[in-house]
């Protein structure tokens, strides 16, 4: 057994039914994830790298369990105990989930145009019974400057920011709950090329700042 690994991906398997005629009757699948393993030591980072369509977002949400695996085991550490993530209830998961969180490829439609930036960022503290009140605000602003942003931007609502800005809203969101593990879908794909080197220099500083894979 290889040491300080914190994710362990085996055998994963996503099928996407193909369904015809009136009844739907499935006349096969699509493979979107065939067989995928891999694993990730605490504090690496790894890329997976393909052409679109090849199955590397269904990989992320599979991982999450944002959407059901067809098979395969996600072991994942928490408090130094492995956890198979395929196999918790629905109660467990969601306690699971503060060790592990996504940054997802577009910010122009991950954030709720209809909610301020500071209930965006504060919402998980609030839903998981982290931080209220003062405490809360805190919190926000403390993860708005770990970002580049200034803290006074949470009264904002999303449309009053770049693109960039929006995707240091995003990773703010994903780092609330202090995660270990955080999967990132493309996360510079909607970027302009100037903004891109900024955002990958960004997830470079958390790492090493945050303690992230």
């Amino acid at each position: 057994m290889i040491d300080n690994i914190l994710l362990d991906v085996r055998h994963l398997k996503k099928y996407f039914p193909i369904e015809r005629g009136f009844l739907r009757k499935t006349v096969g699948y699509v493979k979107a994830v065939d067989d995928i393993s891999f694993y990730i030591k605490e504090g690496e980072i790894l890329a997976l790298v393909g052409e679109s369509g090849c199955g590397k977002t269904t990989t992320a949400r599979c991982i999450l369990r944002a959407i059901e695996p067809t098979s395969g085991t996600v072991l994942l550490k928490v408090d130094s105990e492995m956890v198979d993530v395929t196999q918790l209830k629905k109660e467990e998961l969601r306690k699971v989930r503060r060790y592990m969180q996504m940054v997802f490829q577009n910010p122009y439609t991950s954030l709720n145009p209809r909610m301020k930036i500071k209930e965006i960022i504060g919402e998980p503290l609030l839903v998981n019974k982290i931080a209220k009140g003062k405490e809360l605000e805190k919190k926000i602003e403390e993860l708005m400057v770990a970002v580049g942003l200034r803290p006074e931007y949470m009264i904002r609502y999303p449309h009053a920011f770049s693109g960039g800005q929006r995707q240091r809203l995003v990773i703010a969101r994903a780092l609330a709950l202090n995660p270990k593990l955080v999967i990132c879908d493309e996360p510079v794909a909607a970027l302009d090329v100037s903004i891109r080197a900024q955002i990958l220099n960004l997830f470079m500083e958390l790492r090493d700042k945050f303690n992230l894979t």
